[in-house]
């Protein structure tokens, strides 16, 4: 029980640190969205290779390309 109390305090922090990505296709209908992202994650690398980023990118790419 003692355990169980100590971790508890680690899994929220966990939790409450994990980012919430977006679909691709969402980045695809939210346009003012999808441009602010994909400007932040051409600028931070680190960013660049979160699944949220991955999303915006291959959104922009499929929008420029096919449209909506």
């Amino acid at each position: 029980m003692k355990n169980i109390l100590v971790l508890l305090p680690f899994i929220a922090l966990m939790a409450a640190c994990s980012d919430s990505a977006q679909t691709k296709d969402w980045y695809k209908q939210h346009d003012a969205e999808r441009k602010t992202r994909v400007a932040e994650c051409r600028n931070d690398v680190k960013l660049r290779v979160s699944t949220d980023c991955e999303n915006a990118l291959s959104a922009q790419a499929e929008v420029s390309v096919f449209g909506k």
